[in-house]
């Protein structure tokens, strides 16, 4: 049995990190852990090396834009899915072109998650 691509979730919301822990684990996935900010989220990334980063846009203390230009920096081969509630097709745009791989509209979606999941870890061994 192989085992389940890592997922690290970053997310100022306790609730939808909760709400998103419980997708991922039904997509097929596991949760290596949980970021509130993007300080953490840097941190969690270099401690955990998942497969998969879920980045939140705004967050406190560093938002989701530098968060993913610092990881990115460390570990250009980083698979990184934007969160975004703003909607802003502009910031959207911009994270793609910095390099994250994909991005998701929040709420989340099940069936949606586990589809840019399955694409962006495909990626990474293809």
């Amino acid at each position: 049995m192989t085992a389940r691509p890592t997922v690290l979730l970053c997310d100022d919301s306790r609730a939808l990190r909760m709400l998103t822990a419980q997708q991922i684990d039904a997509c097929g996935y596991t949760l290596a852990g949980e970021a509130e900010n993007g300080i953490r989220a840097v941190e969690q990334y270099l401690a955990l090396k998942p497969a998969v980063v879920l980045l939140d846009l705004v967050m406190p203390k560093v938002d989701g834009k530098a968060a993913l230009k610092r990881i990115l920096e460390l570990d250009p081969a980083a698979k990184v899915v934007v969160l975004s509630s703003l909607g802003a097709q502009n910031d959207i745009e911009q994270c793609l072109a910095m390099g994250a791989k994909s991005y998701l509209q929040k709420p989340i979606d099940r069936d949606t998650l586990a589809r840019v999941l399955a694409e962006v870890t495909a990626e990474a061994t293809a």
